[in-house]
């Protein structure tokens, strides 16, 4: 009797363990690789994104941006080079929350890409494939148009007097405010919200908070009349964005090679970028560069 209990004991904790790891496995996002889609000469690939103006955003059910634009224009080079026809599907389970897609991406298998305002670091590159940089990134630190101007980030303890910092866990946006909070400000106080978008919010509510993010939110803060001021003390120009991938993601050196081959620097490139940013933000963008 003893022995027939132990069994039933012993095949149900073995149904019970395959069903969590298959319920694991389906939970993570799997995209064909390039070796499976290269012998059937089909493959599907598995987008995921975070909700980033001008870089990745759904609009009236449609997606937008520049790494929308930029895969599109990947997917018909993989189909003129290798004679392989794609199909791509969004399976992002929330957009508005950064950290999650980090990890989405992260836990992925084979063709999965994630589209976002996503820097390029050394950190992330031992854990993540990358492409290479498609635009530098402007860091601005934003708040409410009432606070006084930051003009030198060596002021920040006596300018931002009693504020609290809003970011993002796992964004370089929460590196770069644990550094000022280090080098200027130790009594700084840290808020964490899960997208840069709920950082903007908070800034406009209360003239009390801060926050630091990519340029575009300050372009479309600025574009939608919203009362949002830049601080000079606080730009920074040394990130570069790029398409974000699992580590095992064979397609990665092809997306390379794509970018590699004078894409970049083409009339079409350009294109993309002003379509997204809009004129006007170019002539900003290019005018903060100098």
């Amino acid at each position: 009797m003893n022995r027939f209990v132990n069994k039933r004991k012993i095949q149900f904790v073995l149904v019970f363990t395959l069903m969590l790891s298959t319920s694991y496995l389906f939970g993570q996002l799997k995209g064909d690789t390039y070796a499976v889609a290269k012998s059937k000469g089909s493959a599907n690939w598995v987008f995921t994104y975070a909700e980033s103006p001008g870089f990745a955003s759904k609009k009236n059910g449609k997606m937008t941006g520049i790494t929308v634009d930029l895969m599109k224009k990947f997917e018909e080079y993989v189909e003129k080079k290798e004679g392989i026809e794609v199909s791509v599907t969004y399976q992002g389970k929330n957009p508005n929350n950064f950290t999650l897609f980090l990890d989405e991406v992260k836990k992925g298998h084979g063709g999965v890409f994630g589209l976002s305002n996503t820097t390029i670091t050394d950190a992330r590159k031992r854990a993540y494939s990358f492409s290479p940089p498609y635009i530098t990134n402007i860091g601005m630190v934003l708040t409410h148009s009432s606070v006084p101007t930051l003009n030198n980030i060596s002021d920040i303890a006596q300018k931002f007097a009693g504020m609290t910092a809003v970011t993002i866990k796992n964004s370089t946006n929460e590196k770069w405010i644990m550094d000022i909070k280090s080098k200027y400000y130790p009594a700084l106080k840290v808020e964490y919200v899960a997208s840069f978008g709920k950082a903007m919010g908070a800034i406009i509510a209360d003239p009390k908070k801060f926050t630091n993010v990519d340029f575009t939110y300050y372009f479309e803060a600025i574009q939608n009349r919203q009362p949002v001021k830049r601080h000079p003390g606080g730009d920074e120009t040394t990130e570069q964005f790029g398409i974000i991938m699992p580590k095992n993601n064979d397609w990665a050196p092809l997306l390379r090679q794509f970018m590699s081959d004078e894409f970049i620097t083409s009339v079409e490139y350009k294109k993309i970028i002003a379509d997204n940013l809009g004129q006007s933000a170019m002539k900003f963008f290019e005018t903060l560069k100098k």
